[in-house]
């Protein structure tokens, strides 16, 4: 991948004229700069008397549903598990149902509490979940601040804790951190976005853009978003000293199709010329797919995004809906490694204090080696 030429300068004053204020000011708890391999280097866990976790090379290359673990290894643990959301989600649906999946193999009871986006159920759900004393923890947060009086008690009762997906405050520290390098995943997204604008199209003075970020005041949303502008501006900077990317509007859809349905429309609506749309996750993609074919103006708009789920995958192989790309960032890959890590650690286990599962990037060239459309994801 193209190595990153846009300045910290840049991205802070792209983000400045949108006036906005969703970044929570605190510093992410992952590691950038890994091109998305798996990382297992600790550097806040203390070491426990279990040894040091380090993955192998059979786990790390394992296909997304199958099990990392022996069979009954962890027979009579039980581990906690407090989920953001699911219903209306099937990224979340899958992300549990793979939790589920590795719990029963590995012989662990999993107890999961949805907070259905609400965080003071959030709240209340990991302080019964320490009520319950599990041997382990796992807390997938509504907000990155928002939950850490829930996780200082996490800590204050010694449970061992591991967070996936959605990024935890590093005030929340000790824990492992489970997913991808979300802004290394926006990095190739934007990168790849503004080359197919480009080889489309050529130079143009100016490319208007709606921005879909997934949330206000989550790391997890910032870290895309951040990505995924460094990446376009990068791809522009470096072919023709210059930039053309003009922001006419900004977003949210709280990772769910309809609302990035409604926010499109409202977007294009006091936009029509709006040229290429960043989405933070394949759900957005799906409300904007919806939304385009829903006014005749599907495949006229490019667009971007990240999970690599089925069915953007299935556009991006049809080539008739414009979308140009998606990165991977699978559920199901982190909802087993979440329960298989936590588990460790209950065990005494030291385990990395980050984890970044793959994270391809799939466009019209590579689609067909991952695309099956007999997966549930």
């Amino acid at each position: 991948m193209k190595k990153r030429l846009v300045s910290l300068a840049l991205s802070i004053s792209l983000l400045a004229t949108l006036a906005i204020g969703c970044s929570s000011g605190q510093t992410a708890s992952t590691n950038g700069g890994t091109g998305g391999a798996a990382a297992n280097v600790s550097t806040t866990q203390p070491a426990q008397k279990g040894g040091v976790f380090s993955a192998t090379k059979e786990q790390l290359e394992a296909l997304p549903e199958a099990m990392l673990g022996e069979k009954d290894e962890f027979k009579g643990l039980t581990i906690g598990f407090s989920q953001r959301n699911i219903a209306g989600s099937e990224w979340w649906e899958q992300l549990v149902r793979l939790a589920k999946m590795e719990a029963e193999h590995l012989g662990v009871k999993l107890t999961v509490y949805d907070a259905g986006n609400d965080l003071a159920q959030q709240l209340a759900d990991i302080e019964t979940l320490v009520n319950i004393k599990p041997d382990a923890m796992i807390i997938n947060p509504f907000h990155s601040t928002g939950v850490l009086p829930a996780v200082s008690k996490v800590h204050e009762a010694n449970i061992p804790l591991t967070v996936v997906n959605c990024a935890l405050d590093a005030q929340g520290a000790p824990f492992t951190f489970v997913s991808c390098d979300v802004e290394n995943s926006g990095y190739k997204a934007g990168f790849e976005l503004a080359k197919s604008y480009d080889e489309k199209n050529g130079w143009k003075p100016e490319v208007k853009a709606l921005v879909l970020s997934a949330a206000a005041q989550e790391q997890e949303s910032d870290l895309r978003r951040w990505g995924m502008l460094a990446g376009y501006n990068d791809y522009m900077l470096e072919k023709y000293g210059k930039s053309n990317l003009k922001i006419v509007a900004y977003r949210y859809y709280n990772w769910q199709p309809e609302p990035a349905m409604n926010e499109t429309l409202d977007a294009l609506q006091a936009n029509p010329d709006i040229d290429v749309i960043f989405s933070a996750c394949d759900g957005g993609a799906q409300g904007v797919v919806a939304a385009l074919d829903s006014i005749n103006k599907s495949g006229q708009i490019l667009v971007t995004s990240i999970d690599a789920r089925k069915s953007v995958l299935k556009w991006i192989k049809d080539g008739d809906k414009g979308i140009v790309s998606t990165v991977a960032n699978d559920p199901r890959m982190m909802g087993k490694w979440a329960v298989y890590l936590a588990a460790k650690q209950a065990k005494g286990v030291t385990t990395p204090a980050t984890f970044y599962v793959p994270n391809t990037l799939y466009n019209k060239a590579n689609v067909d080696k991952v695309y099956d459309e007999k997966s549930q994801y």
